[in-house]
């Protein structure tokens, strides 16, 4: 048997374990579990500090404002706590206030995860004036 046939046969055993666990699962465990599973694979993308927050946020989407709180905040994107029902891939324009500051920070995002707390954003086309106020703000909150 050559590598990527034994690659395979660990993997379809592998999987049929971690089928045979879920399936062994009662649905409230089921879900907990899937939490954890899509918790884990954001961490592994994301990659960087995330600090919590709770900053008052404005944004743009679909010709409509709103306003809601960061969650957490890196120096690549954020996280706004949310109910509205925002979609991967859609943009959108934030405005949010630093405490040291009394000038608003805009920002041009894209969403990059929905899930029902909220939206994962990355931030697009970022100024070094803004990189360097949100680098600011990451050491005010660590």
């Amino acid at each position: 048997m050559n590598a990527p046939e034994k690659n395979a046969k660990k993997y379809n055993v592998i999987l049929a374990k971690l089928f045979q666990v879920v399936i062994n699962l009662d649905e409230e465990q089921q879900q907990t579990l899937l939490r954890h599973a899509e918790e884990l694979l954001v961490r592994e993308k994301r990659g960087g500090f995330r600090a919590p927050c709770r900053i008052p946020i404005n944004y743009a989407a679909y010709d409509r404002l709103y306003t809601n709180y960061i969650k957490n905040i890196s120096p690549s994107g954020l996280f706004i706590q949310t109910q509205r029902p925002l979609l991967v891939g859609d943009e959108i324009i934030m405005t949010f206030r630093l405490e040291s500051d009394e000038k608003p920070l805009k920002l041009k995002g894209e969403i990059a995860r929905a899930d029902r707390d909220g939206v994962g954003v990355e931030f697009k086309d970022i100024s070094p004036e803004a990189e360097e106020m949100l680098r600011a703000l990451l050491q005010q909150l660590k």
